[in-house]
């Protein structure tokens, strides 16, 4: 028999292996999780659970990482997702528990990331029909998770539990590739044993199929043909993992570069010919042609969201799914095939037969495009003097990407506004690091991810740039990092306030304006240093532009030697319009009044 399975795996045809297994429901969902490969359950502890995870401490080879809020949790897997694409396994507590993830599911939702929620429920339609921490009678176990999930099941049968955890892992992998959640009743996790099959090995990663030669040469000649050729590039590119292949294309074209939102890294950020988000950039290039590739386009839900296409003589979409071109309209070609082998394709095809100098021109315009776009961006983006007692954006900026680079490249997530990622300093084929950031913008997750990304990528350094704000949404993360000693440095642009708030009263031209006072946005008299250091986060204060360089080169050491977590904490200049200063506080004693 093994002969047999050899000769399959040499012509790249995998048989499905299992063998049986007793033990009781608990033993048997951890046991089949260990038996796919997955080495991190995320969750968050609960009494009527006690079995599972007591099961989950007793095996060695998967590792339970704690989050003391259902939030924290989910942003742990979906950080994890985000780095390699590798399945994430989560559990929370109950209904109460699902509902409270939900915030933070929206992220992992939005950025189609392949984490599998299990979560446990009571029988409410046997007995007493309101059980305390479930939901309600009327719904269903995964009723209220459904909108930010690929696919939903229930377990009833025990002896189903290692198929229903195989399927999900392998849903969620598959194209398009997202979350999916599987929901048991807790009475099936009691001590009697049953026998059931283990599926041995990982899922195989699905991919999609190879693209139409014919499609492939129209592509060619799209780019080829067009003044202002355009790549709009979403994260399909870095799941299929196509990023320095799409990056050449570009260079070989001489095309510029957009993003959709939530992703930085098709083509990295710090790219030359990368020119922000698929927004301002495209309405002043007008490109006449846009090849989209692996992006599911999405925008305000107003009648303009689909202006950015209207100067395109040719519009182009490559992906897997038919969520890569639902909301891209008057496509003249959509090309349902996986990234990569796109991509690969394409790049052969332009080697033998379109030479890179017939767009030398084109491609030094592009250039000057990119870095026009991205040196307004970061002059706009602060005070052209120095500030005393603060530290402006981009210096703080540039001091974590230059020093990730000096370790050799890192990865930097992030979950704030005052410090935009995609103002990084443009780099040779985008330099070597990473960025991340949440595609849902729910507040919080920029806590758990840096957590979730350092365990899916143990030997890299990882950053997490959080703003004040979100810090407070998750402080907890801070004790989940200290807990399992983690080693990311916390970076907090702290800028005192809700500053991408503040300036959308501004926009509403009312009396917050007229005034320059803004209410309910200004964060101040909390000690984020003293709030890390009270979960067991060492901190530092930052409040001297001239000695961020060494402070985040400092942290940086600190956390790669003693393999530790530790905070910065970054004093920005105060985050309203300019002119701005914080409303008086409502009083309780006004309040009485």
């Amino acid at each position: 028999m093994g002969s047999i399975y050899r000769l399959f795996d040499s012509l790249g045809v995998h048989l499905m292996a299992s063998r049986s297994f007793t033990g009781n429901p608990s033993q048997i969902i951890i046991e089949q999780l260990v038996a796919s490969g997955v080495r991190h359950l995320f969750y968050n502890p609960g009494s009527r659970e006690a079995r599972f995870f007591d099961t989950l401490h007793s095996r060695p080879e998967i590792s339970g990482v704690i989050g003391l809020h259902e939030g924290t949790v989910t942003a742990m897997a979906g950080g994890f997702a985000q780095v390699n694409s590798d399945p994430a396994v989560m559990s929370v507590h109950l209904g109460a528990g699902l509902a409270q993830s939900l915030g933070q599911m929206i992220n992992v939702w939005a950025a189609s990331l392949p984490v599998v929620m299990i979560t446990f429920v009571g029988d409410t339609g046997s007995y007493a029909d309101r059980i305390t921490l479930d939901l309600g009678h009327d719904v269903g176990p995964t009723s209220i998770g459904a909108p930010f999930m690929k696919a939903n099941w229930t377990v009833i049968d025990p002896g189903g539990l290692a198929t229903a955890v195989d399927r999900a892992l392998k849903v969620a992998m598959t194209p398009p590739i997202g979350p999916v959640h599987i929901a048991a009743y807790d009475r099936i996790l009691g001590p009697e044993h049953i026998t059931t099959s283990i599926i041995e090995g990982p899922p195989a990663r699905p991919r999609a199929g190879y693209p139409d030669e014919r499609d492939v040469e129209e592509i060619a000649r799209t780019l080829h043909e067009a003044k202002r050729p355009l790549i709009y590039v979403g994260d399909g590119v870095n799941k299929s993992g196509a990023e320095s292949q799409l990056a050449a294309i570009a260079d070989h074209f001489g095309t510029n570069v957009a993003s959709m939102w939530g992703d930085l890294r098709g083509v990295s950020a710090a790219h030359p010919l990368h020119c922000g988000y698929f927004r301002g950039p495209v309405v002043d290039l007008e490109p006449d042609a846009i090849l989209a590739i692996g992006v599911r386009h999405g925008a305000s839900g107003n009648p303009t969201d689909f202006d950015m296409f209207k100067t395109a003589k040719k519009i182009v979409a490559v992906g897997p799914d038919v969520e890569i071109f639902e909301n891209i309209p008057g496509l003249d070609l959509a090309v349902m095939a996986d990234e990569y082998r796109v991509i690969e394709k394409l790049a052969l095809l332009a080697n033998s037969e379109y030479e890179p100098k017939a767009y030398d021109e084109r491609r030094q315009t592009a250039y000057k495009a990119a870095e026009k776009f991205r040196n307004d961006r970061r002059v706009a983006l602060q005070s052209p003097s120095e500030i005393p007692g603060h530290v402006r954006p981009i210096a703080l900026l540039d001091a974590v990407d230059n020093g990730l680079e000096k370790l050799g490249g890192g990865i930097i997530t992030t979950e704030q506004f005052a410090v935009p990622l995609e103002d990084v300093v443009a780099k040779p084929n985008g330099g070597s690091n990473t960025y991340i950031r949440p595609a849902g913008g729910s507040e919080g997750y920029g806590m758990g991810a840096p957590l979730g990304a350092k365990l899916a990528a143990p030997d890299t350094p990882v950053v997490g740039m959080v703003g004040d704000g979100s810090v407070y949404y998750s402080d907890s993360a801070f004790w989940s990092a200290a807990h399992h000693q983690i080693p990311v440095l916390y970076v907090v642009p702290n800028n005192s306030a809700y500053g991408i708030v503040a300036g959308a009263f501004a926009g509403a031209d009312g009396v917050m304006k007229d005034t320059g006072e803004y209410a309910g946005v200004v964060l101040d008299g909390i000690d984020i240093v003293q709030l890390a250091g009270s979960f067991g986060v060492e901190g530092r204060k930052v409040d001297d532009e001239s000695k961020i360089d060494a402070a985040v080169q400092e942290g940086l050491d600190t956390v790669e030697r003693e393999g530790r977590p530790m905070v910065l904490d970054v004093k920005l200049p105060l985050g309203v319009p300019p002119g701005g200063r914080p409303a008086k506080p409502v009083k309780f004693t006004d309040m009485n009044n």
